[in-house]
């Protein structure tokens, strides 16, 4: 479903992904792992087609990516997926209330608006927000707005979500909550998914598949539960927390 070859990425003459090759299954969910600064967010950016300029090929479902991304002056091609993109806070938008932030892109996809109102009130639902459409983001809590971004990318029936660290700055009992809204949201729109996440108890609870990036690179590629044997010596690094070994922590 999504394949990476040899993506390198470089911003003011600083590398930042280093020749990355990745494949993601349809219907996995892969977890990347890493320590702050490693790329992990870019990678997930430039999957996403937000990042122009880069060295390498990224399909999904066979469709590249590099078309997506127009140049100036030029529009790009649309690609025949829906692909969802979960930001780290939520990504609201301020102005607007939780209703309109959730139609909004079922309003830029032209879809009526009997349509908008039935999956936006089906989603809020669905993620324990039914009531809280006239609430601005400013009204909710850090947790309630990653829910409501949960909820815009549910109610497009993606085909790819991709998630930028969904449960940063949340407690146990809420990161756990989101666990488990993103295995629904797995199990039941059937997605491919990548999770970026420094959550270890959200990796062993939701991910197929873990990539542990390291200097530009994925340093360690596996099924989840042989990452978490400790087999490889990047994993058993990072798991452990320990200042030796081949992860810099500098």
């Amino acid at each position: 479903m999504i394949a990476v070859t040899g993506l390198a990425v470089g911003f003011d003459g600083r590398t930042v992904l280093d020749g990355i090759d990745l494949e993601v299954e349809r219907g996995e969910l892969m977890a990347v792992l890493g320590k702050n600064g490693c790329g992990k967010s870019v990678l997930l950016k430039t999957i996403a087609g937000l990042v122009a300029g880069y060295e390498g090929r990224i399909l999904i479902d066979g469709f590249d990516m590099r078309g997506y991304v127009p140049r100036a002056g030029e529009r790009g091609s649309r690609p025949p997926f829906t692909l969802a993109y979960v930001f780290q806070k939520g990504g609201l938008f301020d102005s607007m209330n939780v209703f309109d932030n959730v139609a909004f892109g079922l309003r830029r996809r032209g879809e009526t608006e009997d349509d908008i109102v039935r999956k936006v009130t089906e989603s809020l639902s669905r993620v324990g927000l039914g009531g809280s459409e006239e609430k601005l983001p400013s009204e909710l809590s850090g947790g309630m707005q990653k829910r409501v971004g949960l909820a815009r990318a549910m109610c497009l029936n993606p085909e790819v979500i991709l998630y930028d660290d969904p449960t940063a700055g949340l407690d146990p009992i809420l990161s756990d909550s989101i666990a488990d809204l993103i295995l629904e949201i797995t199990r039941a729109y059937r997605t491919t998914s990548i999770v970026v996440t420094h959550d270890l108890a959200v990796v062993r609870k939701i991910s197929h598949s873990v990539a542990l990036m390291y200097g530009g690179k994925i340093a360690c590629r596996a099924a989840t539960g042989d990452f978490f044997s400790r087999g490889n010596e990047f994993a058993r690094q990072f798991i452990d927390g320990e200042m030796e070994g081949p992860i810099d922590i500098f």
